[in-house]
């Protein structure tokens, strides 16, 4: 196997972890949770567990940093995913001279929109935070999608394809 084919292929791979965890993230509804009465809010769905679970998709209008945080985190799957097609096509030899950029570039642009979405939450529901209530699981799959994204970065632009040569 070629090195230009097998960073191409780990990238890929390690690429589909972080989009997967930022797609859970993204669904799940342990943003923020409080450990008395079970209440757990997630990015579009709140729920209340005593005895069942009861939840309820938001009809009301969302606080500015939950709309950006979904904003920004459906960008970032969104760049992922074009991350991914771009660094497929490049394993395959079918990328040009530039194929191993373009999914460099998108994994930036991943990094950064997640990076943001966790940021930008984090910052704005830390003061918000009562006592019994805690950050969830979805904020940490979120955070480690980010950092997945931001290694996978290198790999991708070192997946140069072989035959284009700088020389």
């Amino acid at each position: 196997m070629k090195r230009s084919t097998f960073f191409a292929t780990i990238a890929f791979l390690i690429g589909i972890a972080g989009l997967s965890l930022a797609i859970i993230a993204l669904t799940t509804t342990r943003w923020r949770w409080d450990n008395v009465t079970g209440r757990q809010n997630g990015l579009f769905t709140s729920c209340q567990i005593g005895g069942t679970l009861q939840c309820v998709t938001a009809p009301r209008r969302f606080q500015p940093h939950v709309q950006a945080t979904q904003a920004f985190l459906i960008m970032g799957c969104l760049t992922s995913f074009l991350g991914l097609v771009a660094n497929l096509v490049n394993a395959c030899g079918k990328g040009g001279k530039k194929g191993h950029v373009a999914a460099g570039v998108l994994y930036v642009l991943t990094g950064i929109f997640l990076l943001v979405s966790c940021a930008v939450y984090t910052g704005a529901t830390r003061p918000l935070l009562q006592s019994v209530e805690t950050f969830g699981y979805s904020l940490w799959l979120a955070w480690a999608s980010d950092i997945i994204h931001l290694l996978v970065v290198p790999l991708a632009f070192l997946s140069k394809n072989d035959k284009f040569a700088y020389v």
